[in-house]
C-alpha cells in the first residue's frame, strides 16, 4: 500500500508540475466575464459568460480563430470575437453575412436556433444559427431572423485585425470599436468547463476554433 501511495503522490506531483509550467509559459486559464451583458450575447453560440477556457500566451492570431483581444474602449478588459480580415483586405458585413475581398464564407448547414436578450434594446431576439466554413475550419454563427444590422465595411490596416462576433446581430466587434492591434490578441483554444460546471457534458473539455 505504501508503494502505491508513493506512486500516486509522484504522479500527482508530475502532472501538477507539468500543468503549472504549461499554464505559466504557454497557456492562460481564463474565465469569461459575467458582468458584461453585451459581451455575453456577442460570444454565443461558441462560448457563454462564465465559461472557463484556455488562452494562448504567445503566437500570432490566425485567420478564422476566436480571439481574446484587449478592449480598446475599456483598459484592463477584453473583447472576444473572430479574426476575419487582416492588413490590406476589405471586409464587408451585409445582411449579417461576412465577405473578405468579395469572397463570402459558405454556410453548408443549420445549427440550433437561439433566443437571446439584446441589452442594447431590452428585447429578446430570435436568432438563426448557421455553421460556416472559414479558413479550413467550421464554426457556428448567429444571424437575425428578421431586421438585420446595417451593413458595414472597412479596409484593414497593416498589423491589425478586423474582428466579427459569432453573434452577428448582437455584436461587440470591429463594427463597434474599429480594428484592433494584432499584438493584443490571443487565441481562445479550449473550454475546460462551461458556465454550468463540469456536469455540462456537451460543453466540457471542448476545442474552440
Amino acid at each position: 500500500m505504501g508503494g502505491l501511495l508513493k506512486i500516486v503522490f509522484w504522479l500527482a506531483v508530475i502532472v501538477g508540475g507539468t500543468s503549472f509550467i504549461v499554464e505559466r509559459t504557454l497557456l492562460e486559464v481564463w474565465r469569461v466575464p459575467t458582468d458584461d451583458p453585451l459581451l455575453a450575447a456577442s460570444i454565443e453560440p461558441t462560448l457563454s459568460a462564465g465559461d472557463l477556457v484556455l488562452v494562448t500566451r504567445h503566437g500570432s492570431p490566425a485567420r478564422g480563430e476566436l480571439q481574446r483581444c484587449a478592449d480598446p474602449q475599456a483598459p484592463g478588459r477584453y473583447i472576444v470575437a473572430r479574426a476575419i480580415g487582416s492588413g490590406g483586405e476589405k471586409v464587408e458585413v451585409k445582411n449579417e453575412g461576412v465577405s473578405v475581398d468579395g469572397q463570402r464564407s459558405p454556410s453548408p448547414r443549420a445549427c440550433p436556433s437561439l433566443t437571446l436578450h439584446d441589452p442594447r434594446t431590452g428585447d429578446d431576439v430570435d436568432l438563426l444559427c448557421r455553421v460556416q466554413e472559414y479558413s479550413e475550419m467550421g464554426f457556428s454563427a448567429l444571424v437575425a431572423a428578421r431586421d438585420p444590422e446595417p451593413p458595414a465595411s472597412a479596409t484593414v490596416e497593416l498589423s491589425r485585425w478586423y474582428l466579427v462576433s459569432d453573434d452577428r446581430h448582437i455584436h461587440l466587434d470591429s463594427r463597434d470599436f474599429g480594428q484592433v492591434d494584432s499584438a493584443s490578441c490571443q487565441h481562445v483554444v479550449f473550454r475546460l468547463v462551461s458556465a454550468a460546471g463540469f456536469s455540462d457534458v456537451k460543453k466540457r473539455l471542448s476545442v474552440i476554433w
